[in-house]
């Protein structure tokens, strides 16, 4: 037996007991939304010698639509503390970091402002604080299976609390509604 669909012209097959027949293909959300919408970007923070307190990495989602923070990496080279929050303030000021996109076939750009060694903005709700040791990257949010979801405007940066001669990272994420 068959289902026919009358627009296109697509038959879709069912057994005895009227259950369609199909394959499946599992994939994170992440890697569908980059393959097939051309939407996701990696903000890329490259290392520089950081103060006590310095908001290493900031990044505004400036889209109407959210943006999900897949990951955040980093490295330091002094043992510290992360602090990964929200922002009070939305206006930044640092290094101006542009978003690239993870699909090279793909021509979508990243709406967003991000910043490294920002300056411009208060620490708000913590999200995560975690120990960093010296020398040893560190991957946060993607093994613990949870993403921050940022709307318009919403924001997220990454605090380190100890002065340090060398640190860097990344953010990952992509935009989906």
């Amino acid at each position: 037996m068959f289902i026919e669909s009358p627009s296109k012209g697509y038959r879709q097959e069912v057994n005895s007991e009227n259950r369609a027949l199909t394959d499946c293909v599992t994939e994170s959300k992440f890697l569908h939304y980059n393959s097939h919408e051309g939407n996701a970007f990696v903000w890329d923070f490259p290392g520089y010698d950081y103060d006590a307190g310095d908001t290493l990495m900031f990044l505004r989602n400036d889209s109407d639509t959210e943006l999900h923070i897949h990951h955040i990496y980093l490295y330091s080279d002094t043992d510290t503390k992360v602090q990964i929050h929200t922002p009070v303030s939305t206006t930044a000021t640092g290094t101006a970091v542009t978003g690239v996109n993870l699909n090279l076939k793909s021509g979508n750009v990243a709406e967003s402002t991000a910043k490294q060694d920002e300056t411009g903005n208060t620490q708000g709700v913590i999200l995560h604080s975690e120990y960093l040791p010296a020398n040893t990257p560190e991957t946060f949010f993607k093994e613990d299976g949870y993403e921050v979801i940022l709307g318009k405007n919403d924001c997220i940066a990454v605090d380190l609390v100890t002065a340090g001669t060398m640190a860097y990272g990344h953010i990952v994420g992509y935009f989906h509604e």
